[in-house]
């Protein structure tokens, strides 16, 4: 539906790597600790096919961060973890080692800092390919089911999404997490149109 050619998805994972890189030296100054992080996955999966991998048949409540982004097209990058994998890295942001049963207001305030910095990072993926700035919300909390976090109802099983599939390194831990971004059709095309400029396949390259 979505598919890109293999030298736009190589381009546009390398993208996204060295801004989760960018990401990984903001969050490793926040919790004095060496933190490495990559993108090794990324797909065009369906909101149902996405939802059914972060849910694994129902097994796990998901916590994200939902983050709205505006350019030359629009949608919602969403940040997730699974629940016991966000409260690890709230306890890292605050330097707690109490057993978290539920997200209190500075948790969430934690979660959101994380969100914000690593959200913003992939979305600048997207500047750097359209040469622009790209206009964010602020970002909010959620908690719920895999299905809930990516938006699926029985209109919009079938809407593509980029699903990205991201490994955080620690010193003594590791975690697994995913940012998928939310748009719709012509978003898609505006996005394949803008790794080709980018990589000169087409004329047009903003400078």
């Amino acid at each position: 539906m979505h598919n890109l050619s293999e030298l736009q998805q190589d381009a546009l994972l390398e993208i996204f790597n060295v801004s989760i890189g960018r990401a990984a030296s903001a969050m490793s100054d926040m919790v004095s600790e060496t933190i490495n992080m990559s993108v090794p996955a990324m797909q065009f999966l369906t909101r149902k096919e996405a939802g059914d991998i972060l849910d694994l048949k129902g097994r796990r409540r998901i916590c994200s961060v939902a983050q709205g982004f505006a350019g030359s097209f629009s949608g919602e990058a969403v940040l997730m973890f699974p629940e016991e994998n966000s409260l690890e890295i709230v306890r890292m942001m605050l330097g707690s080692t109490i057993p978290l049963a539920h997200l209190t207001e500075l948790e969430q305030d934690a979660l959101n800092e994380v969100g914000n910095i690593i959200l913003n990072s992939c979305i600048s993926a997207f500047a750097d390919i359209f040469h622009e700035q790209f206009d964010t919300t602020l970002p909010e909390v959620r908690v719920g089911s895999g299905m809930e976090a990516v938006g699926v109802n029985a209109e919009r099983q079938q809407d593509g999404v980029l699903f990205l599939h991201i490994q955080f390194g620690f010193q003594r831990r590791h975690i697994e997490g995913y940012v998928v971004f939310l748009m719709d059709m012509p978003a898609f095309a505006n996005l394949r149109t803008g790794i080709d400029r980018f990589l000169g396949l087409i004329p047009g390259n903003p400078g």
